[in-house]
């Protein structure tokens, strides 16, 4: 026994030695894990504490790998920035007066058809996005620059131009020039000066042909016309349909013959038009009877000054107020200004009178023979002289009424009763006219 028993006590004290190492690596194994796990926890803790404004999401990315960090960090830094990279990028929402936000989501659209004279000259501003469609005869910059100002543009995002004609391009080269328009629409080739211009300003030019859409802001034009050139410019005209807050504007440059037969056809399938900027300011060689017919404008608005044509013609006004507009012109109501809002509300104001055409003679103080304008204010200067009214005078293309000798009525002189005059002019401060 004693044999036998005693190499079972010499292997037993190894065995129990073992044991007892194992425990112990058991024991420092299992310290390790909770002293591991307390560090952990502690650095959760003061993570979470380190950034009261994070709360578990900044715990959480503290805690994540470092290949995810590149993706967690740049979305709080960058994401504000989206959404002004975005629009630079894309004409039709680049940001022309301040942050594109604010001015998007109103969904107001403004549309000015600025006093110029005799020519055209129209503001269209939606949201943050400002074109401009022509630019109206020479001299029209500061009554375009003014409307812009009062707008609180900085820069242009388009500019189209129905045609090439002085009266519709002559004040676009300093507007070009100072406004930087981002992109010109416009039918066939430039003249050298203006393609000139919107080279130096990096304006894009697309030439627009029927059935492009262009996205103004909230707003969506629609090119009616041409659907191609026929080499007479006024035909040629760039025409576009705006819709905006379910109002609809068009805009006609001054489209004459076929394409602006075509124009109606195509707007007789649609919704009547809210506002027409009349065609060729109211020649009576365009908006034809079959067109309003169509079009079915329920506002009119041409835009016209003292001119030698007898724009607008008596026939083109009886036509209008024939189908039911209400009439407006630039001459007698000054800058006409349409606010549409989001949900199709829309008003009007005017820089100078409130009151429409009420007859086919009084558009612009004129009716259509050869004397034009001039017919139509010396008739009202007859009547005022009857009724022992005071009479004033006005030139062919001034914006002033002026007293009997000023040195400004040297190249024409038209005869005006005093009360027409203070509805269309302003008193000339070299004369001093009674006012």
């Amino acid at each position: 026994m004693t044999a036998w028993e005693e190499p079972v006590t010499r292997g037993t004290a190894p065995r129990r030695t073992a044991l007892h190492l194992k425990v112990l690596a058991l024991a420092l194994a299992l310290a390790a894990v909770v002293l591991l796990g307390g560090c952990g926890s502690a650095a959760t803790t003061a993570g979470s504490g380190a950034d009261a404004s994070g709360g578990v999401a900044a715990t959480g990315a503290a805690t994540q790998a470092p290949s995810a960090q590149p993706t967690a960090e740049p979305s709080p830094a960058r994401t504000p920035k989206t959404p002004q990279s975005t629009p630079s990028a894309t004409p039709t929402g680049s940001t022309a007066s301040g942050g594109a936000g604010k001015g998007a989501s109103s969904g107001v659209t403004t549309v000015v058809f600025v006093d110029v004279g005799q020519g055209d000259a129209s503001v269209v501003k939606s949201g943050s996005w400002t074109g401009l469609i022509d630019g109206g005869p020479p001299g029209s910059e500061p009554a375009i620059e003014a409307a812009l100002a009062k707008l609180g543009v900085r820069r242009l995002n388009a500019v189209v131009v129905s045609h090439m004609h002085a009266d519709h391009t002559g004040g676009l080269s300093r507007i070009v020039s100072e406004w930087r328009p981002r992109t010109a629409y416009l039918a066939g080739t430039p003249t050298s000066a203006l393609a000139g211009d919107l080279r130096g300003a990096g304006t894009t030019v697309v030439q627009a042909r029927r059935g492009a859409t262009l996205r103004f802001g909230s707003a969506r034009a629609e090119v009616l016309s041409p659907a191609g050139l026929s080499g007479d410019a006024n035909s040629d005209s760039v025409v576009l349909r705006l819709d905006a807050g379910g109002k609809s504007f068009l805009f006609t440059g001054d489209c004459t013959g076929p394409n602006e037969a075509a124009v109606g056809s195509i707007c007789a399938r649609g919704t009547p038009i809210d506002v027409l900027k009349v065609a060729h300011h109211g020649s009576s060689y365009s908006t034809t009877s079959a067109v309003l017919a169509d079009t079915r404008p329920r506002v009119a608005v041409i835009s016209v000054g003292p001119n030698s044509y007898g724009h607008p013609t008596p026939a083109t006004v009886g036509r209008l107020l024939a189908a039911g507009s209400r009439v407006y012109t630039t001459w007698r109501n000054g800058s006409v200004t349409f606010t549409v809002s989001a949900t199709g509300a829309m008003s009007v104001s005017f820089s100078r009178s409130s009151q429409p055409v009420k007859k086919a003679t009084a558009a612009g103080s004129g009716g259509e023979s050869d004397g034009g304008a001039a017919a139509g204010t010396a008739a009202g200067a007859a009547s005022s002289r009857a009724s022992g009214g005071t009479i004033v005078y006005v030139t062919r293309t001034g914006e002033c009424y002026h007293a009997d000798g000023c040195r400004y009525l040297s190249s024409s002189r038209i005869p005006i009763a005093l009360k027409d005059a203070r509805d269309k002019y302003r008193p000339c401060s070299v004369c001093d006219p009674p006012i």
